[in-house]
């Protein structure tokens, strides 16, 4: 039982209740402190919530759970400061190695820009801090860095063409950098020892922790291999799975092929509340962060470079025609105007003459370039944009310098004119290497609107905090045909519930990175508390 609360339950009419009772893992009764004091039993848990804010459970729609984890358990961290610095850890972590161990490091973002020196570290850098080892850097998921002993393992040569989807970048005088964009770098890392069964595990029992500390208690998760769901369902039948979990299964550089999908009958929906099918990830362009989304024009920073196309055209249209066919929902990824211009023409094409409704979504879709005219026709073929509004405070100061002011000023993250014009808002962090799971956070970022380094963009297109928390709970259960069992607080859905440390209507927009998680409630039980 909560009690003297300022329950938020977002059911449609800004109806604010005090207390909140649970019975089993449902709520039982959404009311006033009096009219639920007659359901306390001997038994029960009463939380005084003293006049903090309850919420939804919070839902993070697009996350790399496991790999985070993995890379949590595996990897050394890279200090985002210069290269110098760089090499300096690379040549500490080489010291606690056995000659021919690899170095995997990570993570950092926009490197290119926050290091000092403006570049990314060389192979031959590399080479000498740790001449013995293979080395690979992880600069952002788009982007990595080896040294010339793991371009000799992965037989990578100055003659080696570019893989479909990615570049291997290389000097004046024709011999690569080192710098590997986009599926270049699997080249390299699917030369690493595997992980361990456990390892899975113990990644997403890590990240889990953390979702929940976080008040997130639905994630949608992005898996490309069996063993990644094999995972997820151990934990489900062991009751050892500490979030609820909407599978994203990647079926274009995957270990995971459409077809063997299709062939089993799996659909949407396929799975119960813990644990279930959401749909099929795809991604057509690059990553922002590695300057790799496809763009009519090239970067500002990178002149020549106009980001990389993941998928030929035909086989976008052949995955979007077989998922749909197969009552899967696409989650298609697409960051810059050209691919996803291309992502809409391969929809128009793969769902003409049906009439089902599946909520297809564009992940990233509504960060920038989103015009008036993509938004019309995003509209008239039913597409759910994904935006990361969260891009906009770590990223919106590396956005300007690599997509410059005229791709940014008019269409970055417009998301109150998307509200109204009738989008379902919804954003995802893409964590949790380097964004976790954090919704308040992103609360705050689209009421804000500001940088890390404080440069307000487009304030007009602000949230109150009603609309930017349904972002996180109510929209993005619709999204996953879930609006009948959360997403909201009412008689009858499960009780997931966050408490936060204090009332957000009786802050300023400059006061909301205050707010924080006390309490964390799922299927009816505290499973996180920071008293």
């Amino acid at each position: 039982m909560l009690t003297n609360g300022y329950v938020i339950t977002l059911d449609g009419v800004d109806t604010v209740a005090e207390s909140v009772a649970i019975l089993g893992n449902k709520i039982l009764k959404v009311g006033s402190n009096q009219e639920t004091r007659g359901l306390i039993g001997p038994d029960t848990m009463v939380i005084d919530l003293k006049g903090r804010a309850v919420v939804p459970g919070l839902t993070d729609p697009h996350l790399h759970l496991i790999g985070a984890g993995l890379a949590a358990l595996r990897e050394f961290r890279i200090p985002s400061t210069s290269v110098a610095d760089v090499l300096t850890k690379v040549k500490e972590e080489a010291s606690k190695k056995s000659p021919g161990e690899w170095l995997i490091g990570g993570d950092i973002r926009f490197a290119h820009l926050k290091f000092k020196e403006g570049r990314f570290p060389t192979r031959w850098e590399l080479d000498e801090a740790a001449p013995q080892n293979p080395v690979f850097l992880r600069m952002g998921p788009h982007i990595k860095v080896v040294n010339s002993l793991a371009l000799k393992l992965a037989q990578i040569t100055d003659e080696t063409p570019d893989p479909l989807g990615g570049t291997i970048i290389s000097d004046e005088t024709g011999k690569p950098t080192g710098v590997l964009r986009e599926t270049a770098g699997h080249l390299v890392s699917r030369l690493f020892p595997p992980h361990s069964f456990e390892d899975l595990l113990e990644a997403i029992k890590l990240e889990a922790e953390r979702c929940l500390e976080a008040g997130v208690t639905t994630i949608h998760d992005i898996v490309v291999s069996p063993e990644e769901v094999k995972a997820y369902m151990t934990l489900r039948r062991q009751g050892q799975l500490r979030v609820r979990v909407v599978l994203l299964i990647r079926v274009w550089e995957s270990n995971v092929e459409l077809d063997h999908l299709l062939n089993l009958g799996l659909e949407s929906g396929f799975g119960d509340n813990w644990l279930k099918v959401g749909g099929v990830k795809m991604s057509v362009g690059g990553g922002i962060s590695g300057s790799n989304a496809a763009f009519y024009e090239e970067y500002c920073d990178d002149p020549g470079n106009f980001g990389v196309i993941r998928i030929p055209y035909p086989d976008l249209v052949s995955l979007i025609r077989r998922a749909h066919g197969g009552h899967l929902q696409c989650a298609v990824h697409a960051l810059g105007d050209r691919d996803l211009d291309m992502v809409i023409h391969a929809f128009k094409a793969a769902l003409k003459g049906s009439t089902i409704d599946l909520r297809h979504r564009v992940e990233h879709a509504g960060n920038w370039c989103f015009t008036p005219e993509r938004r019309v026709m995003f509209k008239s073929l039913n597409l759910n944009p994904v935006p990361n509004i969260n891009f906009l405070y770590t990223f919106g100061d590396a956005i300007q310098m690599t997509l410059g002011p005229e791709r940014t000023r008019d269409h970055m993250f417009p998301l109150k004119t998307m509200k109204e014009e009738g989008f379902l808002l919804v954003s995802g962090s893409d964590g949790p290497d380097l964004e976790p799971a954090d919704a308040l956070r992103d609360i705050a970022t689209a009421m804000q609107r500001r940088t890390e380094k404080g440069l307000e963009i487009a304030p007009e297109e602000a949230l109150g905090f009603t609309d930017a928390l349904t972002m996180f709970t109510k929209n993005p259960a619709y999204l996953a045909f879930e609006e009948e069992v959360k997403g909201t607080i009412k008689e009858g859905k499960l009780a997931d519930l966050a408490v936060l440390n204090l009332n957000p209507t009786k802050l300023t927009v400059d006061q909301m990175r205050d707010l924080k998680v006390d309490y964390t409630i799922l299927d009816g039980k505290l499973v996180y508390s920071r008293e």
